[in-house]
C-alpha cells in the first residue's frame, strides 16, 4: 500500500529553510511527502539534526564531513561522530560524505575522511550517503576494495549524474542510485537515458533543498521560501513514473520499499 512520498536527500537545518521549517514540513506534508533524509555537511550540524529529528518523526538524521570541509575537521571528529551514531544508530546513517574533484581540498584528504566514515558505517552496519563529484574511478575503487573484505553497508550515491557504465558498477556493488530534479530536465538527455536504464529497485529521488531549485518543477505558489523544498518531490515522482511509464502509486512504493532496505528499515519506527 502507497504511504507516501520520501525525499532521499536534503538539509533542512541549512539557514535558508530552518527559519521557515515549520511551513516547509507543512507543505509538504499536504503534497504527501512524509519521510525526510536529512544530511549533514559538517560537525556544527550534527546539534541542529538532532534536534530536528527529535522535533519531527518523519525526519531521519545522517551525520558526517562532506568532502568540502574535510581540511576543516577538528582533532577527534571521528570519534564524535562515532558516538553520536551509536547513540543514534537504530535511526540514523552517515552522510554526506565523498569525493569532490571541483573542491579545492587536497585529495588525499578527502579520501582519509571518506575511508574513515566508510570505517564506521561498516562496523555500525549503518546506511550511507555519498556526494560524488568528477571522481567515480577513485569511488569504485574504494567500495571495491572494502566490499573484497566484508559486506558493504547500505549505500546511495545522490544527486547521480554518472555514465551509464558507472550506474551499472554501483548498482552491481548493491549500491542505490539517487536522482534529484536534473530528470526533470529535457536537455538532460544523457542522464534521463541513464535514469530509466537503472533497476528500478536501486532507485531513489531527491529534492537537495534547499539546493538545485529547478523552475521546471516549481510553483512559487506551493513555495515557502525561494530556494528549493520537499514539497517539490512530489512532482518529481509524478514526472519520474510517467518517464518510466508507471502510475505514481506504483512508483512511489517502489521507492518507499527501496528507501527502507538502505535505512535497514530504520524508518519504521
Amino acid at each position: 500500500m502507497w504511504k507516501g512520498f520520501i525525499d532521499s536527500h536534503l538539509h533542512l537545518h541549512d539557514c535558508r529553510l530552518s527559519g521557515h521549517l515549520e511551513q516547509v514540513i507543512a507543505a509538504a506534508e499536504s503534497a504527501r511527502v512524509c519521510r525526510f533524509f536529512c544530511n549533514a555537511t559538517k560537525e556544527e550540524d550534527w546539534p541542529k539534526i538532532i534536534t530536528l529529528s527529535r522535533m519531527y518523526a518523519s525526519v531521519m538524521p545522517f551525520f558526517a564531513i562532506h568532502p568540502w570541509y574535510a581540511d576543516s575537521v577538528r582533532s577527534g571528529w571521528d570519534t564524535r561522530l562515532h558516538d553520536i551514531l551509536s547513540e543514534y544508530r537504530h535511526n540514523a546513517g552517515v552522510g554526506e560524505t565523498g569525493l569532490d574533484k571541483s573542491s579545492t581540498v587536497d585529495p588525499a584528504r578527502q579520501m582519509v575522511l571518506f575511508e574513515a566514515h566508510l570505517e564506521i558505517a561498516m562496523e555500525l552496519c549503518l546506511p550511507v550517503t555519498i556526494h560524488c563529484v568528477k571522481c567515480w574511478g577513485k569511488l569504485i575503487a574504494v567500495l571495491e576494495k572494502y566490499a573484497a573484505r566484508r559486506t558493504l553497508p547500505p549505500v546511495m550515491v545522490h544527486s547521480f549524474n554518472g555514465s551509464f557504465e558507472t550506474m551499472e558498477r554501483l548498482v552491481g556493488l548493491g549500491c542505490f542510485i539517487s536522482y534529484s530534479s536534473r530528470i526533470a530536465d529535457p536537455k538532460q538527455i544523457r542522464l534521463r537515458s541513464v535514469f530509466l536504464k537503472t533497476p528500478i529497485n536501486s532507485l531513489l529521488l531527491e529534492t537537495d533543498a534547499p539546493d538545485q531549485i529547478n523552475p521546471l518543477l516549481t510553483d512559487p505558489e506551493t513555495l515557502v521560501t525561494t530556494f528549493n523544498e520537499p514539497v517539490v518531490i512530489a512532482k518529481l515522482y509524478r514526472l519520474a513514473a510517467i518517464q518510466r511509464n508507471l502510475p505514481v502509486e506504483e512508483f512511489a512504493e517502489q521507492i518507499w520499499y527501496n528507501a527502507t532496505i538502505f535505512t535497514n528499515k530504520a524508518i519504521h519506527r
